[in-house]
């Protein structure tokens, strides 16, 4: 009895301090000793606490997706969603652009920016995602305020701004984001070893963008070129149900849910696709069209672009939201047709047609979703709630008459689409690619600026009618 009563205590003792770790673990401001700040404090705000409550909501509705927790999704897994078959679409990074994949600079190594170096961290955002006044210029790490930031490549600091929202040094081909630098103009620097800064306060991240040879910002995670490493991601794309206009306009919400997630001071979120396309087949499944290419996001877009590749009620969750709450969800709605893509052909018979929306995630995981669609004598049957402004703006047909760039009302807290500068390796220089994009000025790179133009021109892309659609 004595002996069975001490195992039944320890049993309960141990399962005590097991939910307690985890709670600590989860909560890391409960654990004892530590004070709790300002910013800690707003969590137990009303506002706060109706976000919680409705975040538990969500999670009580809806399943997760890959580790993405379920009140990170915009909406649920759509259950018509499939793989893509064998050959039936190619690699995103199979475009034949320059250092799409591979180009890695010159004495960069391996690891991530962050520490321990060669172990995965959370990514908050990715490549051209749309921000109030730019698309996003490199990829967000999640990381707490005040961690230590290194360097990836030796070189020479290059302090481009000391302080605020875009606070930033440039080592050879790269440019860390948000940091308090540690480091001087000309300082040189070691890989994983110089301390370049530290995350600053109410960021939670890094933006961490690469350079080209010829100073054109490039894909960090691309194939073959990447440092980031490792980077698992086996979770592809969710797509929802596509709205259809009698023109043949199409606009579908899509996100891209992760398998590496962590909570910091917020869950990280779900990204947006890094490519959306579709093709039109006929009732025998005959392709009426070859693969369009609604985005393609294996380099830097235009920012004048955004209005073809973003439908209105696209955004990011903001610095605001993941500064002050645990979940940030954004939304992500893209112009699959009528927009870089051309609409669906209006000159076929009428009757049924399979439309296949496909969805690319940054590790190359494919989604792909078939819908029914109806030409009739007057142009194809709408489907769900297009948006009547898109019928007015220019599109594919008018891509002369981009929308003006908007000027932030307030303090920008994403990097701004400047001109980047042209890296300076300590060493010897990348190997120049057989061509690369065109520099924001259309020339050379521009020297380096301290406060960078939010409007200044960004890098110009290939036609998306040329090498970035593709018949396979």
């Amino acid at each position: 009895m004595a002996v069975g009563a001490i195992l039944a205590a320890g049993i309960a003792l141990a399962a005590t301090l097991g939910l307690s770790a985890d709670l600590t673990a989860a909560h890391p401001e409960r654990s004892v000793g530590h004070t709790v700040s300002g910013h800690d404090r707003v969590q137990a705000d009303p506002a706060r606490s109706y976000t919680r409550a409705r975040s538990e909501r969500r999670t009580r509705q809806l399943p997760s997706v890959g580790e993405s927790p379920a009140d990170t999704l915009p909406f649920p897994p759509n259950p018509a969603d499939r793989a893509t078959r064998p050959g039936e679409v190619p690699s995103l990074y199979a475009d034949g652009l320059p250092c799409s994949t591979g180009c890695r600079p010159y004495g960069a190594e391996v690891g991530w920016p962050l520490a321990p170096f060669h172990a995965q961290h959370p990514i908050r955002a990715g490549l051209n995602e749309l921000r109030a006044d730019s698309l996003h210029v490199g990829v967000d790490i999640q990381a707490r305020d005040g961690s230590a930031v290194y360097a990836v490549q030796p070189g020479v600091a290059r302090v481009l701004a000391p302080s605020g929202p875009n606070a930033r040094v440039q080592v050879g081909n790269y440019i860390y984001w948000h940091i308090t630098p540690r480091v001087w103009t000309g300082e040189p620097v070691i890989p994983f070893k110089t301390v370049l800064g530290t995350v600053m306060a109410g960021y939670g991240h890094i933006a961490f963008s690469e350079l080209g040879a010829g100073g054109q910002y490039v894909n960090p995670l691309r194939p073959g070129g990447t440092v980031l490493e490792p980077y698992l991601d086996r979770a592809p794309p969710v797509i929802g149900a596509p709205s259809v206009a009698a023109g043949g306009q199409v606009i579908v919400a899509a996100y891209d849910p992760q398998t590496y997630v962590r909570r910091t001071t917020y869950l990280t979120p779900v990204l947006a696709p890094a490519a959306i396309a579709y093709r039109l087949y006929d009732t025998h499944g005959t392709a009426v069209t070859p693969l369009e290419w609604a985005l393609r996001g294996t380099h830097l877009l235009s920012y004048l672009e955004r209005s073809l590749i973003y439908a209105p009620g696209a955004r990011a969750p903001g610095y605001a939201c993941f500064a002050t709450q645990p979940v940030c969800v954004p939304d992500w709605i893209y112009r699959v047709a009528g927009g870089l893509a051309p609409p669906l052909p209006p000159r076929l018979a009428t009757g049924r047609y399979r439309l296949t929306v496909y969805a690319w995630g940054w590790a190359d995981n494919k989604t792909a979703l078939d819908t029914t669609v109806t030409m009739t004598a007057t142009g194809w049957r709408p489907i769900g709630r297009f948006p009547t402004v898109l019928l007015h703006v220019p599109g594919y047909f008018s891509q002369t008459e981009l929308f003006p760039p908007i000027r932030s009302g307030g303090v920008g807290h994403t990097p701004a689409q400047a001109a980047p500068v042209e890296p300076v390796p300590a060493t010897s220089p990348p190997a120049p690619a057989a061509r690369s994009p065109a520099t924001p000025s259309g020339g050379a790179a521009m020297p380096p600026s301290t406060t960078p133009p939010s409007t200044s021109p960004p890098p110009s892309r290939p036609n998306p009618g040329a090498a970035s659609r593709s018949t396979n």
